[in-house]
Formats: structure tokens, C-alpha cells, sequence
């Protein structure tokens, strides 16, 4: 195991090796087209499933609007009849619970 101790830095890496300057291989240019369409319309169907994801998102967050308007609506009619409603003393006294004892 004589000579030149091996590190991290020995290591090849694109720019070490100046990877980026090599010429392309002749004839690839069809295999990059092929990838690159490819990828354009993942892209696009993806976009248009994103696309109806939003729709059904703003459908979803109008419904829930409409529905708290109603309850809030309601919430309001109810607290205008309580106003009107003579209250009672005995409304908020705890009802008395009946028991019966057994002999064993």
C-alpha cells in the first residue's frame, strides 16, 4: 500500500474534469427533443390538473361561505327571539335527579 494516500479532493468531478466543454454526441439532438416534448406535456397535464384543483377549491370555499352566512343568519334570528322571551329564575337552577335505593 505504497504511494500517494488517496482524499475527498482526489475525486473527479464534472468541473475538475471540464465534462462542460466535451462536444455533444452527434445525432442526440432527436433523443433531447423526444425528452424535452415529453416533459412539456407532463407539464401541461399537470397544470390543468392543478387548474381543476383550484376550481374545485374556489367551489368548495363559496359553499362553505353560503353555508356560515346561513348559520350566522340563524345565530342572529335566534338571539332576536331570546331578547323577546320573558326570562325565568327557575331556567337556570339544575334540575333535581331522582334516585331509588336498593337493598340487597
Amino acid at each position: 500500500m505504497g504511494g500517494k494516500r488517496r482524499t475527498v479532493s482526489d475525486i473527479k468531478t464534472a468541473l475538475r474534469v471540464k465534462v462542460r466543454s466535451k462536444p455533444k454526441v452527434r445525432g442526440s439532438e432527436f433523443l433531447e427533443m423526444f425528452i424535452l416534448e415529453k416533459n412539456k406535456a407532463r407539464l401541461e397535464q399537470e397544470k390543468e390538473n392543478i387548474e381543476k384543483k383550484r376550481d374545485l377549491v374556489d367551489r368548495d370555499i363559496e359553499f362553505i361561505d353560503e353555508e356560515l352566512e346561513e348559520l350566522r343568519d340563524a345565530v342572529d334570528e335566534s338571539k332576536k327571539s331570546n331578547r323577546n322571551m320573558p326570562k325565568h329564575k327557575d331556567s337556570r337552577a339544575p334540575k333535581l335527579i331522582k334516585t331509588m335505593t336498593i337493598d340487597y
